[in-house]
């Protein structure tokens, strides 16, 4: 299953707490600005939700994409999309996004995920493609070669 969220993806993760006081007792509550991701998450992610939760382990992969920053050169810009190298870090990003799986119920548990690929670019289409995938084991492939004529018709 692989689909992309239209957005400018949000840059609160889900460390943006703040303390709050409840009956005289100090407890934690998301900011503002991350309740509104979460929303924003689950308004695009609910179009794309599975009948059912999937089952078993999984690969999951993560592409946020954020709209060129205006000091972009325009050589910069001709490459399509190029790394960003800034906040918020790929783990977070991917923490959030978990957890709004989980609530939406693609996923059983967020303990699913065997192998996670997060990647986060500055580019022309903004927004969040994510793809999930029953895990398979990736075996590597071995050529046996007696000649180099051999290795090079093998890489063709």
């Amino acid at each position: 299953m692989t689909f992309h969220l239209s957005c400018v993806p949000p840059t609160s993760s889900h460390h943006a707490k703040t303390i709050v006081r409840v009956r005289g007792f100090a407890r934690m509550a998301d900011k503002p600005a991350l309740v509104a991701a979460k929303e924003m998450l689950d308004v695009l992610l609910l179009p794309h939700r599975p009948a059912a939760p999937l089952e078993g382990p999984l690969m999951l992969a993560l592409t946020f994409t954020w709209p060129w920053a205006k000091s972009a050169t325009k050589k910069l810009r001709a490459l399509g999309r190029a790394p960003r190298a800034s906040r918020p870090d790929c783990s977070n990003l991917a923490k959030t996004t978990e957890d709004r799986l989980v609530a939406m119920r693609f996923l059983q548990d967020d303990g699913q995920v065997v192998r996670l690929v997060v990647e986060k670019y500055w580019g022309d289409e903004a927004g969040i493609t994510v793809s999930i995938e029953p895990w398979r084991a990736q075996l590597p492939v071995v050529v046996v070669v007696e000649s180099a004529e051999q290795a090079l018709e093998a890489m063709r």
